[in-house]
């Protein structure tokens, strides 16, 4: 989410628009009365009272909805039951739908399901996702990595895009394919008491090798340019950053259907299913498809710029 929100900055400046990224835990008293001054403002998640009391003017917003909506939904019944005063992330998502004077989203899907939630005079309105194509295609690989093929998967660790169908099937796949290598990296420290037992014993971990890595942005290009495949399984064949990223810098891009970014789709249930899946695709006997290109930052940004103009 900061980084989408860091790159429409990028872009909307690109074109003349003076745009900031503001970090509430990083600013003080004078900063926020000079950000209280904007025209508009683009909550990501919050509106802060900090800003809010300080207005000299009508506020005019424009909320960009990131979270997939079975996962709002799911984390706010299994997460918001701690006592009194918990957070609820599906009243922020209906509370600023119905208030902001533009709502926006970046996936078809999303768009269809928020628009059912609205008012008939409120259009939620679809951004491409664009990506900053001249960063992610430069720079060099960090030589081959591991495996033929060699495999990543790099996602954040919910339920929506964790990586435990993959390495349920993994052991399958390895069987087939024994020269392949799974790079599964981001899974964090915490998860690692339930992981690795499985891992363990169902056999994935002897064809992959799995940690907590991150990296900044320069390195993680290099290595995205060292793998053959990115696995990229967000539920609903929903696309994201990793996946986009992962395609620019050449990698081939596996995802569950409907991502229209994707080399490859494969069918999300069965784990068997999905393990013959990606052992036809390794072995070359599935072909590519006709993937749509990815957005530029400009096309982004000049949507934003649209979105601004007509609220103003």
């Amino acid at each position: 989410m900061h980084r989408v929100a860091e790159s429409l900055v990028k872009a909307e400046r690109e074109l003349g628009i003076d745009s900031r990224l503001v970090n509430m835990h990083e600013t003080n008293a004078e900063e926020l009365d000079e950000i209280a001054t904007c025209d508009i403002f683009v909550p990501h998640t919050h509106f802060p009272n900090e800003i809010k009391r300080r207005l000299t003017r009508p506020l005019k917003m424009v909320f960009i909805s990131h979270g997939t909506p079975e996962y709002i939904f799911q984390s706010a019944i299994a997460d918001g039951k701690h006592g009194y005063g918990a957070g609820d992330g599906l009243m922020l998502w209906m509370h600023w739908m119905k208030i902001a004077d533009a709502v926006c989203t970046f996936w078809p899907r999303h768009q269809a399901i928020m628009q059912s939630m609205c008012d008939k005079a409120t259009k939620v309105r679809l951004l491409p996702l664009g990506m900053d194509h001249e960063f992610w295609k430069a720079g060099p690989s960090r030589g081959k990595f591991a495996g033929n093929p060699s495999v990543m998967t790099s996602e954040n660790s919910h339920f929506m895009k964790w990586a435990y169908d993959l390495l349920i099937a993994w052991p399958w796949v390895y069987d087939q394919v024994p020269d392949a290598c799974l790079h599964a990296t981001y899974l964090p420290t915490d998860q690692h008491r339930y992981f690795f037992p499985l891992v363990n014993r169902n056999g994935a971990s002897y064809g992959a090798h799995i940690s907590p890595l991150t990296w900044p942005h320069d390195e993680l290009r290099g290595i995205l340019k060292s793998i053959d495949y990115y696995c990229n399984l967000v539920r609903y064949g929903d696309f994201n950053h990793m996946g986009l990223q992962a395609a620019l810098c050449g990698a081939k891009v596996i995802s569950y259907r409907g991502n229209p970014y994707a080399d490859y789709w494969v069918d999300e249930g069965d784990q068997r299913d999905l393990a013959a899946s990606l052992v036809e695709i390794f072995k070359g006997n599935a072909e590519p498809r006709e993937k749509l290109p990815i957005p530029q930052l400009s096309d982004m940004g000049q949507t934003m710029k649209e979105v601004y103009e007509s609220i103003l």
